[in-house]
């Protein structure tokens, strides 16, 4: 259960922080205002755990791996 919530941050962590998702969609769709939940990082976490909980384990690892090894490459640069 916790790895679903951890992974569900590390996910909007990244999305939100590092690869200007929510920009991308603003761009493509010429959105002025906010795109909740895509460009709060709280928001979309709580959408993400709910996707996850929903999912097969195997796909929380694999997320979990992946943007745990993002994440911790940013703290540490």
């Amino acid at each position: 259960m916790y790895l679903i919530a951890v992974t569900a941050f590390l996910t909007a962590y990244y999305f939100v922080n590092v690869a200007g998702f929510h920009m991308a969609l603003k761009r493509a769709f010429k959105v002025q205002g906010r795109l909740k939940p895509f460009d709060c990082v709280v928001c979309l976490t709580v959408w993400l755990a709910v996707v996850f909980y929903l999912l097969p384990m195997a796909v929380s690892y694999f997320f979990f791996t992946c943007f745990f090894a993002g994440f911790i490459a940013i703290k540490i640069k």
